[in-house]
């Protein structure tokens, strides 16, 4: 499945049905808070 952009057009936001959400794991909050982070994120994904 390929991913799509979120953009804003003319001040409206754009939630494609399969976004493409970036990350950087390791950006500075910590390996064991993105852990926790990522299995929230999945779970939001799954049931959207």
């Amino acid at each position: 499945m390929q991913g799509e952009k979120i953009t804003i057009q003319n001040g409206v936001l754009n939630v494609p049905n399969h976004p493409i959400i970036p990350f950087i794991e390791g950006d500075g909050i910590g390996t064991d808070v993105w852990a926790a982070a990522s299995r929230v994120l999945q779970a939001a994904v799954n049931v959207a």
